[in-house]
């Protein structure tokens, strides 16, 4: 009778696993719009230098990206974003067109604080089509602490 019982729950709690993911396992992002305040510069061949005030990224389910700068102007960026087997390491960004006239291309990075959502830092080295060196580097402001007592 106790080996029976002790099988039936054996089979019960390994039923349970099959079916529900362990609580706190990351979950697969699939699409993402975040924006985020903070300071960043964004460099053109050391020579033009942009103060970013803020940043939006949206990520799209087909793999698409497409990232707006906030500095004196509003500059555009569009590419592709991937995650490596580690989303703790990053988003990967690779830069297909815009940033400046004429086009750029380049790769970044994409860090999201522990929510999965919010933006925690973003990189990009680049070029424009004229050869110009291009680099994004902003980290986000800290979010407000919660008034919870």
């Amino acid at each position: 009778m106790h080996l029976h019982i002790r099988l039936s729950h054996t089979l019960l709690v390994l039923a349970l696993t099959l079916l529900f993911p362990i609580a706190g396992s990351a979950q697969k992002l699939t699409s993402l719009q975040t924006s985020a305040k903070g300071q960043g510069t964004l460099n053109v061949s050391d020579i033009d230098k942009h103060k970013i005030t803020s940043v939006l990224v949206i990520l799209k389910e087909n793999g698409d990206a497409e990232i707006t700068l906030y500095t004196e102007l509003q500059l555009s960026a569009k590419g592709t974003w991937s995650i490596d087997k580690t989303p703790s390491q990053g988003i990967d960004l690779k830069i297909t067109g815009g940033i400046v006239q004429g086009g750029g291309t380049g790769t970044g990075k994409l860090l999201l604080r522990k929510d999965g959502k919010s933006i925690k830092k973003l990189t990009i080295d680049g070029s424009s089509a004229d050869g110009s060196k291009i680099s994004v580097d902003f980290t986000a402001n800290n979010p407000a602490p919660s008034k919870s007592q």
